[in-house]
């Protein structure tokens, strides 16, 4: 799945690099700290081993930055993101002078898009004896999450003109930067003093593994004409699932290439490897409840008020809150130890999940036909309490279709079901009905219209979306 968060131009941007580094302050654990000094110094070889022991965890820019993009943030693309770079980012300045990006005002300086793939997924990283496996999966993860991104891009990389985009739209590039996680913990909201700002942390404890990336897209469009204007963002809430459902079409396609037996999830929503025990899924999918309270009980003792300290000294809090709890349950083990100790404790012992799979192969027609009757079925039930539909909803069940068959015709393969269920329409009650389209009524004169699919027997009319100026000629027949 994909979610995506706001972040504002007026934010602290300190606060903001620290939510994506995971809060941490001071120098690395010791752990880390190789790791990092050779990302900071861009030693070819050590970036080489970290990229294919698959624990590249520092922040990196998008792999092909557009010139002319990385000149309007003003930073190098061939050079680790630096933090001060990073702060001046997230509050809408260029990384390397702090002035704006453009005449215009930012009210949103980006977008924190985060690809997750399933909890087996993370666990056939985590738990795979052999470190070329676990390197493997997590480059497949980094691969779907690259593809989805690029998609992204394509979609919302638009610089509207004018208010609103009245005076319309022009394709541009953007970029983005990468940050690698590797454990789910708490999301904290955390307030700069009484009456700052509130900014989010992700509590320095010891979480479950749960690889995950959270992807900073700058609110930022340079066009061909060297127009600098915002993202177009409007459809985004609709659309947003459909990322998703693509990123896990793409990650299904990787694993599978590794010989790694995939599945639905639950929900059909989601790629799972099969040979990661349920048990196992949900024994790493905990959640901890009690780190603000011991924070605040934390500060306390040191004679603080938490609600007037800053949002920095929080974080501080945090960290040594929870380092003392961590010390007084686990001792010095790492969360790879704990992880395992917990793993024994439930009788799990895993070696691989590479069986050598033989995915029988598909044409072309058949991949398309099997995601067009997986969604067509989804639809229907959609139906079943709904009378009317947003147009986007075929595109978000054609995309989950894909998961199950494989995506080797990238997004396009997305339009192609798309058009086979405006053509062929759906099975609803017992009886095959067609889509018909309409315009649905907008609430605000500045929005763009919607397409909504109701379903009504006899006649279909298909059609075509498009993009502004086509989709606002559009005509319903009648």
């Amino acid at each position: 799945m994909i979610t995506f968060r706001k972040f504002a131009a007026a934010s602290d941007g300190k606060l903001v690099r620290m939510y994506f580094t995971e809060a941490r302050l001071g120098p690395p654990p010791p752990e880390q700290a190789t790791e990092a000094l050779g990302q900071q110094q861009l030693e070819p070889g050590s970036r080489l081993t970290s990229y294919y022991t698959g624990r590249d965890a520092g922040p990196a820019w998008r792999a092909d930055m557009p010139l002319s993009v990385a000149r309007a943030l003003g930073i190098n693309s061939h050079h680790a993101p630096k933090d001060e770079e990073l702060d001046r980012l997230f509050e809408g300045k260029r990384a390397d002078t702090g002035e704006a990006w453009s005449k215009h005002k930012r009210e949103i300086s980006g977008y924190d898009f985060t690809f997750s793939p399933h909890k087996s997924v993370t666990l056939a990283a985590e738990f795979a004896q052999d470190p070329a496996e676990a390197a493997a999966i997590r480059n497949a993860i980094y691969r779907a999450n690259d593809a989805a991104m690029r998609y992204v891009a394509r979609e919302i990389g638009w610089a509207r003109r004018g208010r609103a985009g009245k005076s319309g739209a022009d394709p541009g590039a953007v970029g983005w930067v990468s940050f690698k996680h590797y454990i789910a913990r708490p999301t904290l909201p955390v307030q700069d003093g009484r009456e700052g700002a509130t900014y989010l942390l992700e509590a320095p404890i010891a979480g479950d593994p749960h690889d995950h990336i959270h992807n900073a897209l700058f609110n930022l469009v340079v066009t061909g004409e060297g127009h600098i204007g915002s993202l177009d963002t409007q459809r985004l809430h609709a659309r947003v699932h459909e990322f998703g459902a693509f990123a896990q079409a793409v990650l299904a396609d990787e694993l599978r290439a590794l010989g790694i037996r995939v599945a639905y999830d639950e929900k059909e929503q989601a790629a799972v490897i099969l040979a990661i025990p349920q048990f196992a899924n949900e024994a790493f999918s905990k959640s901890t409840h009690q780190v603000l309270r011991n924070a605040k009980a934390f500060a306390a003792g040191q004679g603080l008020d938490w609600d007037d300290i800053s949002a920095e000294k929080k974080a501080e809090i945090l960290r040594e809150a929870a380092a003392a709890a961590r010390l007084a349950k686990h001792g010095e083990k790492t969360d790879h130890k704990i992880w395992r100790d917990q793993a024994e404790a439930m009788g799990w012992e895993h070696s691989t999940v590479m069986e050598d799979a033989r995915i029988a192969a598909l044409s072309n027609e058949e991949r398309i036909e099997r995601a067009y009757a997986f969604a067509a079925k989804h639809l229907a039930e959609e139906f079943h309490t709904a009378a009317v539909i947003d147009h986007d909803r075929l595109r978000i069940h054609a995309a989950r279709g894909l998961i199950g068959v494989g995506v080797a015709g990238g997004v396009k393969d997305i339009d192609r079901v798309v058009e086979q269920i405006e053509r062929k329409g759906v099975d609803l009650h017992g009886e095959h009905v067609d889509l018909v389209a309409a315009w649905a009524k907008r609430e605000n004169p500045e929005d763009e219209p919607r397409l909504r699919i109701p379903t009504q027997s006899g006649r279909g009319f298909r059609f075509d979306p498009g993009r502004r100026s086509d989709l606002k000629s559009a005509t319903i027949p009648n």
